[in-house]
């Protein structure tokens, strides 16, 4: 997957943690935009790639309400 001129390897995303992921990518990419922002565009990143959802994963998906 690409974004912003990023390139992301599928599969070795998968392999990672959540926490891992954000924490080794963090530090380096889109040093332009705020640290809260960049975790959370990272966070969407990584949930796009591996298709879990925070909500998937806790449990309670969006249509629950």
């Amino acid at each position: 997957m690409k974004i912003d001129g990023v390139t992301f390897v599928d599969s070795q995303v998968k392999q990672m943690s959540k926490k891992k992921f954000v924490d080794m990518h963090i530090v380096c990419l889109w040093q332009n935009l705020s640290e809260e922002n960049r975790r959370k565009k990272l966070t969407d990143i990584y949930e796009r790639i591996t298709g879990k959802s925070v909500k998937e994963v806790s449990g309670v998906e969006s249509g629950d309400k």
